[in-house]
């Protein structure tokens, strides 16, 4: 399936309420332009250990309120966790164009104050199964050697270890980090020739 004719009204009508086991209730959607202000929100303020993960600058709340408003979703799928009125998490799907078409790129956020409630595997498993839904063949993480506790997570909902590319990262103060990628198949290729 192309990215380019993903049927983008099955995107924009997602909704997922979870009742955590602590009572908490989470809505799992997706991100739309009133978001703007609740999206920047979620990503100011945050130390540099949090930021210097990130592909792109979200120290500026312009480049974050751009995000909500002009979501492409045929480009990126972005499905934010709203507890209350309040945005806490935010997982995308990045898609694969030409050759790529059948893979889509998943990357997540979760405030600090949000993790280990069960969030992030809920945004994690709604992602798979909506990649599910638009017949795509993979997913795929890249998360930084230095936390481990983020590839163990991804490796508990079924992603593969499939190598780590060598001082693929490189932080703001310039030190280079191992890049491991996981790779999540929601279909198998299969052995004939």
């Amino acid at each position: 399936m192309a990215a380019a004719t993903l049927p983008v009204e099955q995107l924009t009508s997602y909704r997922h309420l979870i009742t955590l086991p602590d009572g908490m209730r989470v809505l799992l959607r997706p991100l739309v332009p009133k978001d703007r202000d609740a999206l920047v929100a979620l990503f100011a303020g945050l130390a540099p250990s949090e930021t210097q993960y990130f592909r792109s600058n979200i120290a500026d709340p312009q480049v974050v309120a751009l995000w909500a408003e002009k979501p492409d979703y045929t480009s990126v799928f972005p499905l934010v966790a709203v507890v209350g009125d309040r945005i806490v998490g935010n997982a995308t799907l990045h898609f694969g164009k030409g050759y790529t078409r059948h893979i889509a790129e998943i990357r997540i956020f979760l405030m600090k104050e949000y993790r280990r409630h069960g969030i992030g595997t809920a945004m994690i498993r709604a992602q798979v199964e909506i990649a599910r839904k638009l017949g795509l063949h993979q997913l795929i993480a890249e998360v930084v050697e230095s936390q481990p506790q983020v590839i163990h997570a991804f490796e508990r909902l079924g992603f593969e270890r499939q190598f780590a590319w060598k001082d693929m990262f490189m932080t703001p103060d310039g030190e280079t980090l191992d890049m491991v990628v996981l790779v999540y198949y929601l279909k198998r290729p299969t052995d004939s020739f």
